[in-house]
């Protein structure tokens, strides 16, 4: 499924050497933990682009105490669309949380995960090792036309045109969103007006929504897993000041979790 990103040709394993090579002669070296870096140096922002460790090392301790298994569960049972054998994306799969509950419960598709942090990745190959992985933009996939049966989004930013070129003309595309009213006790507790989020966007240019629904439950952080949840979210960097500080020290802290899961096809 890998491509080239400098020639768009198709990249094939050399297992003696550990590399994927393609017809155009350009190597990339699989990493110890399995992956593959697929980010070409001159499209970098940053040295280290995509969720700095401190964020990735926070999602791995919230993914770890299962706070988030009701949504991969809901993911799974969404992707119940796609057959056995079938080739399954998750775009901006970060640690890998649900790129690995995917191919635990899909054990005959071929799962892959792909993220512009490196050091995510690392995590993700090192522990799901029945998914491939990549470092890789994903507004810029280095994944074949038409190869994927299904594509997920999980929050991720993305492009809509390369996500559609990547999936099969009868593929599915699930993407899951916060809904209005996720982490508001959270928000509550860092702003002096707190706003909802945006409603999900029901339509995408040349797909057609088969599917949307809601996922929603609510759970009692501590005050670590209020740091690990404040540290993984958008909300790292902002808020009022006192009032975060104030989040910070709270024993206990009641938040609801709430999210959007719509289903799309190829017209």
């Amino acid at each position: 499924m890998w491509i080239c990103p400098h020639c768009r040709l198709l990249l094939q394993l050399d297992t003696e050497a550990r590399s994927w090579k393609c017809a155009g002669n350009h190597q990339f070296d699989c990493a110890k933990e399995g992956y593959v870096n697929l980010l070409p140096a001159n499209s970098k922002r940053t040295k280290e682009p995509g969720d700095s460790a401190q964020m990735v090392a926070a999602r791995r301790r919230v993914h770890d105490l299962g706070l988030y298994q009701p949504l991969a569960a809901a993911v799974i049972e969404q992707l119940q669309l796609v057959g056995p054998g079938d080739s399954i994306l998750d775009l901006g799969c970060g640690e890998g949380f649900y790129t690995g509950a995917v191919a635990e419960a899909f054990p005959t598709a071929s799962v892959a995960g792909v993220d512009i942090a490196k050091t995510a990745i690392r995590l993700a190959a090192k522990r799901h090792q029945k998914a491939s992985f990549a470092v890789a933009s994903t507004f810029s996939l280095p994944v074949a036309d038409a190869s994927q049966d299904a594509v997920i989004r999980v929050f991720a930013p993305s492009d809509d045109a390369d996500m559609q070129r990547a999936l099969k003309s009868d593929g599915v595309y699930i993407e899951v969103t916060p809904a209005t009213e996720h982490l508001w006790e959270l928000r509550q507790n860092l702003y002096t007006r707190s706003i909802g989020h945006a409603p999900p966007r029901r339509e995408i240019s040349g797909m057609t929504c088969i599917e949307e629904r809601e996922v929603g439950f609510e759970l009692e952080l501590n005050p670590q897993q209020i740091s690990d949840v404040l540290s993984m979210t958008p909300f790292a960097f902002k808020g009022h000041r006192e009032k975060r500080k104030r989040l910070l020290q709270m024993e206990v802290l009641q938040v609801k979790m709430a999210f959007n899961i719509l289903a799309f096809r190829p017209r």
